[in-house]
């Protein structure tokens, strides 16, 4: 080949390179142009997040949100998946988010298959109504949990949602043999919505949904509501999850978004008014609605989140909580006993998934705190007779392991102690709003009389326990012995030795209501 031709081959070689070089470095110049000739801040980086349509994580697309991050050079890059968890881990691990909103149990419950890309730097929000059970009245008797314990019944929810945990959670914690044992009533279907148009079109017998879905079934003809998250707490929380080598590099970028976050939510808690006509805009749902269903939704500000649920005290007086592991905890265990694991996936050491040093730099930094919807309220329970006990309505019976006594005494072993040790752990943490009947009974056989008494000082015994060791307030609880005036109902397939062993048992039933 001539000299000439290579030499026209190098020329038009070089003019392509440029062309291309200046296609896409062109945006970069005309950028740092309109930068430096505006308002805006010089861009600092973008954080790309993967989440949903609910509303509790509405205030990270804000305009208030927006506006804030994008003056400190923060663009937010925000990726509605439908609810696709597992699609949204898989994209998490792979570095295409940098982060995750979530609730902690689908975290838990994906993010072991990909070995925790993440941690958990702060919690966005706790349903507390927002995720429920709805059932015709005529195949709900009592329209209590006990209902569901029908093997007859078709229970629609969303698969790996929410929706599919709140049952799990039920199952877990309520004596429903039936639901344990027999999957012939599960109905799983892709998304809320086709959850509620199941429901419209009578295809079902109980539907679990989340909002808005869950309160437009409420109106639907028939239909009644029968549990759900306004009804426990620390179960499930919404939560943020940064990926470790987002925080290994810009540390201080994910600061700085949870320090707009956190003074979002201060914004809008001042102009109410505002919060729910961009909301509106946003979600096309009207006011009354959405004053319905934020009140659903208990968003945690700073203060809480430290205070609360990480265990960062801002006064050395002041002890703080880390509710955020017992919320790890309680959701494993649930997990667990559900059989989505066979072991702990943490091995026991929940604060390998958790990341408190960004929420104590932004305390430290003195940010201004509140919140959107207000925060949660102590339960101060009055003290009642017995009268006012009887006309309390049962919710369900918790389950729990066998609780053992010294033989024909009211003494609990050690292994009785470390029962009752767990479910304190539950009524404090994951059920505060509940009177608990502590119910003791016996198996068959001697004198009536005796048996009645001595299942009396049992459940006195576990009452006193409670009261003593865990400071569980005396007035929210009663004891109970009803002798063997009330055998267990007998599980499916249960050998005669096994169903022996429950006879003898103290129970603890959750009930609500007012004395009025």
């Amino acid at each position: 080949m001539k000299k000439s031709t290579w030499g026209a081959l190098l020329v038009l070689f070089i003019g392509i390179v440029a062309v291309l070089a200046w296609k896409f470095a062109k945006p970069m110049f005309l950028e740092q142009h309109q930068i430096g000739t505006s308002d805006a801040a010089s861009k600092r980086g973008t954080i790309r997040i993967g989440g949903d349509n609910y509303l509790g994580y509405w205030f990270m697309t804000a305009p208030a949100m927006r506006k804030s991050a994008s003056r400190d050079g923060i663009s937010i890059q925000f990726t509605d998946d439908g609810g696709a968890y597992s699609e949204r881990l898989a994209k998490f691990a792979n570095n295409e988010y940098d982060c995750i909103v979530l609730p902690v149990n689908s975290y838990l419950q994906h993010g072991a298959a990909v070995n925790f890309p993440g941690v958990i730097v702060a919690a966005v929000c706790e349903s507390q109504g927002a995720d429920g059970m709805v059932g015709f009245a005529n195949k709900l008797p009592s329209g209590k949990i006990k209902d569901l314990d029908d093997a007859k019944l078709s229970i629609v929810y969303t698969a790996e949602s929410p929706s599919s945990f709140l049952l799990d959670l039920t199952i877990a914690d309520f004596d429903l043999a039936n639901l344990r044992t027999d999957t012939t009533w599960r109905q799983e279907v892709n998304s809320s919505t086709e959850v509620f148009e199941r429901a419209r079109a009578g295809k079902g017998d109980v539907f679990v949904l989340w909002e808005p879905d869950l309160s437009r079934a409420l109106r639907l003809p028939g239909m009644s509501y029968v549990w759900g998250s306004d009804k426990f707490s620390g179960y499930i929380v919404d939560v943020f999850v940064f990926h470790r080598d987002f925080l290994q590099k810009k540390p201080d970028l994910a600061r700085d978004f949870l320090k707009h976050y956190f003074r979002t939510l201060g914004l809008y808690a001042n102009d109410r008014k505002r919060m729910i006509n961009e909301m509106g805009r946003a979600t096309d749902l009207k006011e009354a609605e959405l004053e319905g269903i934020v009140k659903k939704i208990n968003w945690f500000n700073l203060h809480e989140n430290c205070q609360n649920l990480f265990g960062i005290s801002d006064r050395p007086e002041r002890p703080a909580n880390d509710g955020m592991i017992s919320t790890i905890i309680a959701n494993t265990d649930v997990l667990i006993r559900m059989g989505h694991f066979k072991s702990d996936p943490l091995a026991g050491n929940p604060y390998l998934i958790t990341h408190s040093s960004l929420l104590s730099d932004l305390q430290k930094s003195g940010l201004p705190v509140t919140v959107a919807s207000g925060g949660s309220e102590v339960v101060h329970f009055e003290s009642l007779g017995d009268d006012e006990w009887r006309q309390l309505s049962e919710i369900g019976e918790f389950r729990v392991e066998p609780i053992t006594f010294q033989t024909w005494d009211n003494r609990l072993t050690p292994e009785g102690k470390a029962v009752v040790d767990r479910i304190a752990n539950m009524l404090l943490h994951n059920y505060p709003g509940y009177r608990i009947v502590i119910r003791g009974h016996t198996a068959p056989g001697g004198e009536e009389a005796e048996n009645q008494k001595l299942s009396l000082e049992r459940a006195q015994t576990v009452m006193q326990y409670l009261k003593a060791v865990h400071d569980i307030d005396q007035v929210r609880m009663r004891a109970e012995g009803v002798g063997s005036t009330k055998p267990p109902t007998r599980k499916p397939g249960e050998s005669t030795r096994a169903y022996q062993y429950r006879q003898a048992r103290v129970v603890f039933v959750a009930v609500e209501g007012n004395k009025l």
